[in-house]
């Protein structure tokens, strides 16, 4: 797919689902809006359209989440990933998409202006929008303050569910994203590109943070040690095994028995072999890493 047409499928697959849920008189307002959109993309119409979907859309309509199994990918080759979505934040999100692409500089800030001024809300929607952007690389330092954010569903609408990050990001930035994921309790295994962005750096930041976890005696997601598990080294390992003896939460030594079951590394596969471990312990089906092993 070139990129108008990728642009042409997403867009109907989002206008469908809308018109599907909305009532026809809604409809005919937002299509309308939309279109106006393209023909004069100037900063107020864009300002006036974003910030009025609330009110346009009634009530019952703005609550319903929305979940999109097929959308096709779009600009850049990325999906965009619609999970449990508000009515208001994916017709916010097609409206971006109906931005045409300007000259870079005048486009950046037209979409810019919105990021300063925007509620919770509007700060959740243009996240998520980053993979329908133009000029992707534009929107780097965007992504890494979203990631920095102290709001929950702004930081939570550019971490999980969302490709930018993994197609754009470099390590550093990436490796970040990830243990801010595990600081604030996201849901690690929707964090797209989690598998393919592994990392060396990441696995002995992410051991560092454990051990700190384990000495004030606080739960660890067992999803830290999927992500180890391809780089085990004997301070992970360490800490891996005095759990498997001691620990008391059973998903996480099943987390940390599928680890050392897919390891290369010499000290875990002797474990297993010399305890016995059963092989339903090291199971992925059923567990949050599900996604991972297949």
């Amino acid at each position: 797919m070139d990129v108008n047409t990728s642009e042409v499928a997403i867009g109907d697959a989002i206008s469908s689902a809308l018109k599907s849920r909305l009532h026809a008189s809604t409809w005919l307002w937002l299509s309308a809006q939309v279109e106006s959109l393209g023909a004069d993309p100037s900063q107020a119409t864009v300002v006036r359209i974003f910030t009025s979907l609330p009110r346009q859309l009634k009530a019952d309509e703005t609550l319903s989440p929305i979940s999109l199994a097929d959308v096709p990918e779009g600009l850049h080759g990325l999906p965009l990933a619609v999970g449990e979505w508000t009515v208001v934040r994916l017709a916010r999100v097609w409206l971006l998409m109906g931005i045409p692409k300007l000259d870079e500089e005048a486009y950046v800030q037209l979409i810019e202006r919105l990021f300063k001024y925007g509620d919770m809300e509007e700060l959740a929607a243009l996240y998520s929008a980053l993979p329908v952007y133009h000029y992707p690389e534009a929107w780097l330092s965007r992504c890494k303050e979203g990631i920095r954010s102290n709001i929950g569903p702004v930081r939570h609408a550019v971490m999980v569910n969302n490709p930018y990050p993994a197609r754009f990001l470099e390590e550093e930035a990436w490796n970040q994203l990830v243990l801010k994921a595990f600081f604030t309790d996201e849901d690690i295994p929707h964090i797209i590109g989690l598998k393919e962005r592994n990392n060396l750096r990441l696995a002995q930041a992410l051991t560092d943070y454990a051990y700190e976890r384990y000495a004030a005696q606080r739960e660890i997601n067992p999803m830290l040690w999927i992500l180890v598990g391809p780089f085990l080294d004997a301070r992970a390992f360490d800490l891996m095994e005095r759990i498997m003896e001691n620990g008391h939460h059973p998903t996480e030594r099943s987390a940390i028995a599928y680890a050392f079951k897919h390891s290369g590394y010499g000290r875990a596969r002797q474990y297993l072999g010399d305890r016995e471990v059963p092989a339903a312990l090291s199971e992925y089906r059923g567990t949050p890493w599900e996604r991972w092993a297949q």
